[in-house]
């Protein structure tokens, strides 16, 4: 199981997250082509809506509609080692294009991560 399938994302966007791990461009998995993970056509990403998210993601509660049959990448992604959210979580952005801008010279020393909270035990 991946590090973050307990992660509160609630907790994530109270920190700054901003919800970017929805904005970042998803690559399908074999598996998950032929699974129709995109319902509109039938691509190697994930689409995205106009604003930038993933178009699985509910705009009114920010939770992802599909999470129980998420992409594998989505899955297997563990947003607490990603350098993006501690880019993310410190400063402000509007698009994902722009979250890369800022990374591009951002240093954060890994002792100083913040962490978003899990809803207990990571799952076996």
């Amino acid at each position: 199981m991946s590090e973050c399938e307990n992660v509160d994302c609630s907790a994530g966007r109270s920190l700054g997250c901003q919800t970017f791990c929805c904005r970042l461009l998803v690559r399908l998995d074999p598996d998950d082509q032929q699974n129709g993970m995109n319902e509109k056509t039938p691509r190697r990403f994930i689409e995205k809506g106009a604003d930038g998210y993933c178009i699985h993601l509910d705009r009114e509660k920010y939770l992802c509609r599909i999470w129980d049959q998420r992409s594998s990448t989505c899955r297997g992604y563990n947003c607490n080692s990603d350098f993006l959210l501690q880019v993310a979580v410190r400063y402000m952005f509007k698009n994902i294009a722009e979250l890369a801008r800022i990374a591009a010279t951002a240093y954060i020393p890994k002792e100083t991560y913040i962490q978003v909270p899990r809803f207990g035990p990571a799952k076996e």
